[in-house]
């Protein structure tokens, strides 16, 4: 891989989460700028607790083009933006950090990266029954973006905490007037939204990297004729994954996720649209090394 190009006139991007060491995101955006000859450098910086809003600061002080927001801070960013896009107006989170007139904005490129992964896979969601498990940041963006979206016929979020998951069903179909059920992962009930579900996703931490021997799901509920994404890219086929692929289901991981994502951020922070043909997916897989 080319390295950055480091001027007088280089810009900064950071990728503010804790923790970040696993991520990446340094990899997809510092191929892009050397490939494209811009002298900007993507950098991870670990924000611990209580640190956010110094981060955030920073950028400013920084000159910087803006930051990527991952976990634990995407809901605290949200609440320092100066503006904020409709959809991470009204879900109250944002991964992506931007200036403009010397505002900050903040938004969620989440959505666009997964529904763009969904569509390399030629599966149309729309009027279907999806299934979402977990209960945490990414299943609180994705279903509001479904339910934003009028995309399927129903959506249902299952989650191991009864209570927290039937919080954020009813949070979200409050925020976006659309009907969402909230399931436990040992309610009998899971069965009946499992066998009328044609796209299941993963939105848990079950089978990352090194826990790779965990799965969100009973493979008793995996039929033929469902699609099954995971939102994990490491490792590349989690035993989730791996399930379902034998029980029939079409299945992807979340790397094609990960990168559009990222490419919908980049534009923002340059203004420059990113053709995915630039990146090697098997080769990013393993971290861009090329």
């Amino acid at each position: 891989m080319k390295r950055p190009l480091i001027r007088g006139d280089s810009r900064l991007v950071f990728l503010l989460g804790y923790p970040v060491a696993h991520s990446l995101s340094p990899q997809i955006h510092n191929f892009a700028f050397a490939k494209l000859e811009l002298p900007h450098v993507y950098i991870p910086l670990p924000v611990g607790p209580g640190h956010l809003h110094t981060a955030v600061h920073m950028l400013r002080a920084a000159g910087a083009l803006g930051a990527n927001v991952t976990l634990p801070h995407k809901q605290r960013a949200a609440s320092l933006c100066d503006v904020l896009s409709p959809l991470s107006f009204r879900i109250g989170t944002v991964n992506t950090l931007y200036f403009r007139d010397n505002l900050l904005h903040g938004t969620t490129t989440d959505p666009e990266g997964f529904l763009r992964a969904l569509a390399s896979m030629g599966h149309d969601a729309r009027g279907g029954h999806v299934v979402l498990i977990g209960s945490g940041g990414i299943a609180r963006t994705l279903a509001a973006a479904l339910a934003a979206a009028r995309i399927p016929s129903s959506l249902t979020l299952a989650g191991r905490h009864r209570e927290r998951t039937t919080v954020l069903a009813h949070e979200i179909a409050v925020a976006m007037n659309f009907p969402v059920t909230a399931c436990a992962l040992d309610d009998p009930a899971i069965g009946d939204a499992m066998s009328r579900c044609t796209l299941l996703v993963n939105c848990t931490s079950a089978g990352l990297h090194p826990k790779v021997d965990e799965t969100p799901l009973d493979k008793k509920y995996l039929h033929p004729g469902m699609t099954v994404f995971d939102t994990i890219y490491n490792p590349a086929k989690t035993r989730f994954l791996a399930e379902a692929e034998a029980a029939g289901c079409c299945i992807q991981n979340g790397l094609r996720m990960l990168l559009y994502q990222g490419l919908a951020s980049f534009s923002l922070w340059t203004g420059i649209d990113v053709r995915e043909e630039i990146f090697d997916l098997d080769q990013l897989q393993h971290g861009i090394s090329g």
